[in-house]
């Protein structure tokens, strides 16, 4: 059993935070003002950043594609009006578990907010396990019930499918006829206690999710660059007897993978690239299958997010299952990058016209996939 330390990041930049520490019964033990240096804990504790639920929004959307990217990918296409953000700046976003009828909790916030709250945990030596709206820590009642909870100048109601912080005023205007169980004190130490237990939500992912060591980044390359010079200038560490037991199961293996290709492909298709051939159809069927438009969008985001200040402009779903999008980029270059790219995901992909506009280059394209 572990405790949690509750860390409360401040409405006003200028306050330090609070903290609530919670014993692995879920009951408090601890509250006050963090120090800015936190002492070691002499027990295991999870530490979840409770950030003010005013600077997010929380909605529940049917998102039931199948994979991460198609979700993250219809969630932002779904949510790109919703939420007005400095300088045209995309939003960060967050997605919780998927729910049985298919719906998800798709949060959203400004990227520099969501640093900003990182960088003060930072400050107090602080490294969230989890970074989580206080809205969203309030466990979701039963029923059409709801609870709120004053958390600084801000009321936080909680509901079915429903979670916002506001300015009191605002909230009974939303709310209505509907009057919140407002809950404080002890009781609501506990009740935050019982949301840190599994949040809804965990704000870390996309840009912000924490290095696990899964993702192979540029300094993985250049390592394994570097082993191969060594290895290339130092033959004599290779012992020839082994490098040739090496090669020859090389061959085996190689030979075994075009035999499993043949068995899935389609009969009578070429071997090439055995691995990157089965690789291609089984991106086909997914798109085909089970990923429909939302598959598309998310291989078209994919691969606009190789390109420099390329952007969508808008999307257009035809009856056939093809996509008609605009996108807006910089270099006549963009486009063959962007062809490229989908071309090599199983997407079929063709360039219907180019144009200059603002400054910036339009090009109309057709991407699907094709029987």
């Amino acid at each position: 059993m572990r405790r949690t330390r509750l860390v409360f990041a401040p409405h006003d930049a200028q306050a330090p935070p609070a903290y609530l520490l919670l014993n692995e019964f879920g009951e408090p033990v601890g509250r006050g003002e963090q120090p800015v240096q936190a002492e070691p804990p002499g027990l295991p504790t999870s530490v979840v950043l409770v950030v003010p639920g005013v600077e997010v929004t929380a909605r529940w959307v049917n998102l039931p594609a199948r994979g991460e990217a198609q979700a993250r990918a219809a969630a932002a296409l779904l949510l790109e009006d919703a939420q007005a953000l400095d300088d045209d700046e995309a939003p960060h976003l967050a997605l919780g578990p998927l729910e049985a009828d298919g719906h998800r909790l798709v949060v959203t916030t400004s990227p520099a907010r969501m640093q900003a709250w990182l960088d003060l945990a930072k400050l107090y030596g602080l490294t969230p396990d989890a970074v989580v709206p206080d809205c969203l820590l309030l466990p979701e009642p039963e029923g059409e019930t709801l609870r709120s909870a004053r958390f600084g100048p801000t009321l936080a109601v909680r509901g079915r499918r429903l979670a916002f912080a506001s300015e009191p005023e605002l909230a009974v205007m939303v709310l209505g006829d509907r009057t919140p169980e407002l809950v404080e004190g002890e009781a609501l130490e506990k009740l935050l206690g019982q949301g840190a237990v599994e949040p809804p939500v965990d704000l870390r992912q996309g840009a912000f999710a924490p290095s696990d060591g899964s993702r192979v980044t540029m300094r993985d390359f250049r390592l394994a660059a570097v082993l191969a010079g060594l290895l290339i200038l130092s033959p004599a560490l290779l012992d020839a007897a082994e490098a040739l037991r090496l090669n020859l199961a090389a061959n085996g293996l190689q030979a075994e993978a075009r035999r499993e290709a043949a068995a899935v492909l389609l009969k009578g298709t070429a071997l090439n690239d055995p691995m990157a051939q089965v690789a291609a159809e089984a991106d086909r069927a997914e798109l085909a299958a089970g990923g429909g438009p939302a598959g598309l969008a998310a291989q078209l985001f994919r691969a606009l997010s190789e390109i420099d200040q390329a952007q969508v402009e808008s999307l257009i779903v035809s009856p056939d299952g093809t996509m008609r999008a605009q996108i807006s980029h910089v270099n006549y270059s963009d486009g063959d990058l962007l062809a490229q790219t989908l071309k090599r995901s199983g997407v079929a992909f063709r360039e219907e016209g180019v144009r200059e506009e603002g400054g910036r280059i339009v090009s109309d394209v057709i991407l699907g996939v094709r029987p």
